[in-house]
This record gives C-alpha cells, structure tokens and sequence, in this order.
C-alpha cells in the first residue's frame, strides 16, 4: 500500500499558492510608491512661476544687449557695432612677444598644475618679469633681430 506522505496534498498546495501571492501582492504593495517617483524631495515638474517684470521692459533691455553684444557671426539684421582690428603686429613682434612670454615663466605657470592663478606668488612674479621684459629696450632689439633674419630668409613679415 502505498502512502501519500511525500506527496502535498491539494489544500497544502492551495495553502502553498495563496501564501506566495499573498508575499507577491505585499511586496509589489510595498514597492509601488518606490515607482511612482521621491515626491517627498520635490516634485520633478517644473513649476510656472509669474513675474513682476513686464513684457515691455523685458523687450526693451533685450533689444539695449543687443545693440552693445557681440555678433557671434549670427547678426539676424540687428545693427552691430563696427568690428574693431585689435593689432596689426608684424610676425617678428608677435614672435618676440611669445619668447618673452616664455622666458619671464608665463607659460610655465600656465600650463602648471594651478594654471593661470593670479593669487599666488609665483604667477604674480611671471607678470611682472613679463612686464619688465615688454617695456626694456631687449624688446625692440628682439622684434629687429627677428625681422633681419626672416628678411635674409625672404620671409614676409606682416601678420
């Protein structure tokens, strides 16, 4: 005869399966607001807000930036200032200037870990070597010394 201990019986199934949606249904209850979003931190939404400034005022201090701002290439009929040269430096000067850059430590201080960093000592000094090396008579002797040999390479020497 044989015996049905190793095998559930149909209630103990029953039982089994009601329990596990049962668990199912309270975890998924559990999880739903976890879906649904942190509204608790804010609400994702952006939310409308008014202003006190007028439209009028708006157009207006729009229109006065964009009498003054910089084309960007993008001038959409709007009248622009006229584009002003900044220099018209010759290659020896803008050569001689660079080799100044670089031996008063500018670059270096540059291109350093802190970078152009006005506050401290280090840069501070570059500038003022930079400076004094713009305003000595090496300079012009440079700029000179440059263009005598980019002529004797018949190199031109505007920019």
């Amino acid at each position: 005869m044989k015996t049905s201990q190793h095998r559930p019986t149909r209630t103990v199934r029953a039982t089994r399966l009601l329990g596990s949606a049962a668990f199912a249904a309270l975890l998924a209850a559990t999880a739903a607001p976890s879906f649904a979003g942190n509204y608790g931190e804010g609400d994702p939404r952006p939310a409308s807000f008014s202003s006190s400034t007028t439209r009028e005022a708006v157009t207006a201090e729009t229109r006065q930036w964009l009498r003054t701002a910089p084309t960007q290439g993008y001038t959409d009929g709007t009248p622009q200032q006229q584009v002003t040269t900044v220099s018209a430096n010759s290659r020896a000067a803008v050569a001689a200037d660079t080799r100044l850059w670089m031996r008063s430590g500018l670059a270096a201080k540059q291109s350093g870990e802190t970078g152009a960093d006005p506050t401290r000592p280090g840069y501070r000094q570059a500038v003022a070597e930079y400076t004094r090396l713009r305003a000595s008579p090496a300079y012009g002797a440079l700029i000179e010394q440059l263009d005598r040999q980019a002529a004797a390479h018949g190199q031109s020497t505007l920019r």
